[in-house]
């Protein structure tokens, strides 16, 4: 084919996902991004494209050579929009700039599902601390930064006072990492707090329909009810009933719908409450950075990362099904469950050693583990503004009698590694 996919700050698992499949296409990855390190063999851009997306689009386009742009993908929240722009500029836009922006804005994203009747918590928009009336809110409540991502800010309170003490906590992320995308903040969000399970829909689509799509289960236990939301656990739960599953679905589709995404990654969360489902959020991008879909292959043998990249390269349906050709779902075992477990971490400040990353990896249960600090890092008081990560996990559990239930294993598999500080 020869063409160029471009990746803009994507993960370092998900770009060798990404150039993998590129090769395979006959095409080549272009790694894109203002910080250091890349998959190895893999061409690479430094540019930090939200100061201009045009000149980022126009470096790209002189290293490409006579092998054009196809697509323009990321799967950092924070450089959606920046990256629709930048495909915007380089021609190659599938999705408009204004549907992207309103998907990295929960203020907008709300606004254009109340519009369309999609069920969505109610709740009040606030640009600004100043002249807050706190009659108008009912408690408990669910606050959260309106551009925030990874359940960074996002916060259950109780009373007048732990929401004002929360808004000024999030007005210092907007001032800080969100001020950093350009632009003005768009604020905070207070919400209905809603009692219930919470489910991941990763969807890939394709000139607006879904053309594959799975549901995982987010968090477990006291984890599900705050008053912080760490996104710690999601599992590929094989007991869903289905039709709890056709309704997270349909509701899936209202809501992209609504926001005018049409081709791609999305990743939506839905929350029940009083058995109806309500979407809380959805994002342009691959959920978890990727790792869902390596999640998904490890558990059912598919590539969703090969359909995602079809999704961006294809020219029509015709063309993308004749590519992707036939998926066959590996089955698993109604005792099984494939897992993400993002790892719990005591204590901050600088890192002198990681314990316990070897035997992690021993572990029969883990299938894929990373640490994401090394020596000299910095790792922050963990809390609901801490917007990193400290490492992650792909597991398996299988239940047995008498083996650890899946909190014991969790359990486990967050205390076999220690953090050392200097």
């Amino acid at each position: 084919m020869n063409q160029t996919f471009v990746c803009l700050e994507t993960t370092e698992p998900f770009t060798r996902k990404l150039a993998k499949t590129a090769a395979a296409e006959g095409d080549r990855l272009l790694f894109v991004s203002d910080g250091e390190g890349q998959p190895e063999g893999t061409a690479r851009l430094r540019f930090d494209v939200r100061e201009d997306p045009a000149a980022a689009a126009a470096a790209i386009r002189a290293q490409c050579g006579d092998a054009p742009v196809a697509a323009v993908v990321t799967s950092e929240e924070v450089l959606v929009t920046a990256a629709a722009a930048m495909a915007e500029a380089l021609g190659v836009g599938r999705n408009s700039v204004a549907a992207l922006s309103a998907a990295r804005d929960k203020a907008q994203m709300k606004q254009l599902w109340r519009a369309a009747g999609v069920s969505t918590p109610h709740g009040r928009h606030l640009t600004s601390r100043k002249g807050l009336d706190l009659e108008q809110f009912t408690f408990p409540a669910i606050v959260k930064p309106a551009r925030g991502f990874a359940s960074c800010g996002v916060r259950r309170v109780e009373s007048g006072a732990e929401l004002q003490d929360q808004l000024r906590r999030i007005g210092l992320f907007n001032a800080t990492l969100i001020a950093k995308e350009g632009g003005a903040s768009s604020g905070f969000l207070v919400e209905q707090c809603l009692e219930g399970p919470e489910y991941a829909v990763d969807t890939v689509w394709f000139d607006g329909e879904p053309v594959c799509e799975f549901i995982l289960s987010r968090n477990w236990g006291a984890q599900a009810t705050g008053p912080w939301f760490p996104d710690r656990l999601y599992l590929l739960d094989q007991t869903l009933p289905e039709e709890r599953r056709r309704r997270i679905l349909g509701l899936v589709r209202q809501a992209v719908a609504a926001l005018g995404i049409s081709y791609g990654a999305t990743h939506t969360e839905i929350r029940f409450h009083d058995e109806e489902p309500y979407v809380l959020e959805a994002a342009a991008r691959p959920g978890a950075g990727g790792l869902f879909y390596q999640v998904l292959e490890h558990a059912h043998g598919v590539d969703f990362t090969r359909a995602l990249y079809l999704s961006q390269v294809c020219a029509d349906r015709a063309e993308f099904d004749r590519r992707l050709g036939t998926w066959e779902w590996r089955p698993v075992a109604a005792d099984t469950g494939y897992f993400l477990y993002n790892l719990p971490y005591a204590g901050s400040g600088i890192v002198e050693e990681v314990v316990g990353l070897d035997e992690l990896d021993r572990r029969e249960e883990v299938l894929w583990s990373v640490c994401l600090k090394e020596p000299g890092s910095h790792l922050p008081p963990y809390d609901d503004l801490n917007s990193d990560y400290f490492g992650h996990v792909i597991g398996r559990h299988v239940s047995r009698p008498g083996g650890p239930t899946l909190e014991e294993l969790l359990e486990s598999l967050g205390t076999t590694v220690r953090v050392v500080y200097r």
